[in-house]
């Protein structure tokens, strides 16, 4: 298959799948809401444009998990070293969220002011933390190679 036939194929499931999206996104949001009676609710609940929506969300996010699998695949059979130091760098950052889950917090329901609608459980609370801790912490390490890392080539020179 040549490159331009290509390219027309995947604008076209490009903008199939976004007029699906958008259509199921619209259908939702043109549905009754949270103050609707009990029995309206029920029926969207078992509609046709919820499930769509449901379904639509549910293929297209397993479909990017499998399309990521098979580039990964790829590229471990392609370029061995890069991918294992790119697993050796998720396992590291699995690491760090473990020690801050172990680590805890001392936020509670009442520290953080929930309102009684939105309270959660402790380790939700502790899960959620660790998670922020975990991408504030990678964050920094990114920004501190971001600005250390060109000085430390001048360095080496």
């Amino acid at each position: 298959m040549d490159d331009k036939k290509l390219r027309m194929i995947m604008t076209i499931l490009k903008v199939v799948l976004v007029v699906i999206g958008v259509v199921a996104c619209f259908m939702v949001i043109l549905g009754p809401n949270g103050n609707a009676e009990v029995d309206v609710r029920e029926e969207f609940e078992n509609s046709f444009s919820l499930g769509l929506a449901i379904n639509y969300t549910l293929y297209i996010i397993l479909g990017g998990i499998a399309v990521i699998l098979a580039f990964f695949l790829i590229q471990l059979i392609t370029n061995t070293k890069k991918t294992a130091l790119s697993i050796a760098g998720i396992l590291a950052a699995g690491v760090l969220y473990l020690i801050f889950k172990l680590i805890g917090t001392t936020d509670t329901n009442e520290s953080l002011d929930l309102a009684e609608k939105v309270q959660q459980d402790a380790d939700v609370i502790s899960t959620t933390t660790a998670g922020i801790y975990t991408g504030l912490f990678l964050l920094a390490i990114g920004g501190l190679v971001w600005i250390l890392g060109p000085l430390m080539g001048r360095l080496r020179k």
